[in-house]
């Protein structure tokens, strides 16, 4: 197990904005009769059709319409920018690795990487004494004082190339999957250090391929395709469109 000790956990600080409509009325002056008389009809309609909303009122409404409009739809209207990445190499078993070996995925930057203090991965890869191929999310190999997040994997029935999508739903979250060279695991990252603040969603999606096992070093030759957009799950080449 991994781990960091607690006194060097970061301390998060939430800034908080508070927004207050504050009524000005104007005082009544004691020469002025508190009673008007009823405006006309059409001053009534010019008062209405021409005064316009008070500065900050009228701010606040913008805000409230923008975030109702995002909020009842889909979402898909927030444009992707980064290409999908799909890439192959050679990862090493998390126990038995050489120093400083690439023995995990991390999905944010499509890259292979030591699973090692700094928990900047998703998915790191191990085998077990049988010989199966292990997959194992972020808090299977952290201490539970490590700031990490939830990852979850799910086993797909399609092959490689014909998985062009990942699914949204179905995935078992911090849990060690037992995989097999052939088949295609899929990954939903939950980052929200990369996805904190995207509105488009808060979970990076993967596919991995493990074709082939080298019991003697202990390692792995892999395929995997990431999709870097926060809420996007296209593994179809270039810019996604969902």
């Amino acid at each position: 197990m991994l781990g960091i000790p607690s006194f060097a956990l970061p301390s998060e600080v939430v800034a908080k904005l508070e927004i207050e409509v504050v009524e000005v009325k104007r005082p009544q002056s004691l020469e002025e009769s508190s009673t008007r008389p009823y405006p006309s009809f059409e001053s009534l309609m010019m008062t209405r059709r021409f005064s316009p909303l008070p500065a900050p009122i009228f701010a606040l409404a913008t805000f409230v319409a923008a975030i109702t409009a995002v909020s009842c739809g889909d979402l898909t209207g927030v444009p992707a920018s980064l290409p999908t990445i799909t890439d192959s190499g050679v990862v090493y078993a998390i126990n038995g690795a050489p120093l400083g070996a690439p023995t995990a995925l991390q999905i944010s930057t499509g890259a292979l990487v030591p699973a090692n203090s700094s928990f900047s991965f998703d998915i790191a890869f191990d085998i077990d004494t049988a010989g199966h191929v292990l997959f194992m999310p972020l808090r299977t190999v952290a201490s539970a004082l490590a700031p990490t997040h939830s990852v979850g994997l799910q086993v797909s029935q399609a092959t490689f190339d014909n998985q062009l999508a990942a699914p949204k739903s179905g995935y078992r979250a911090d849990t060690t999957l037992v995989g097999a060279t052939g088949v295609v695991v899929l990954a939903q990252a939950n980052d929200a250090t990369t996805c904190g603040f995207a509105i488009s969603g808060q979970n990076l999606y993967a596919k991995v391929l493990v074709n082939s096992v080298d019991l003697a070093t202990r390692s792995m030759k892999v395929t995997f395709t990431v999709d870097p957009n926060c809420g996007f799950v296209s593994f179809a080449e270039g810019v996604p469109k969902n």
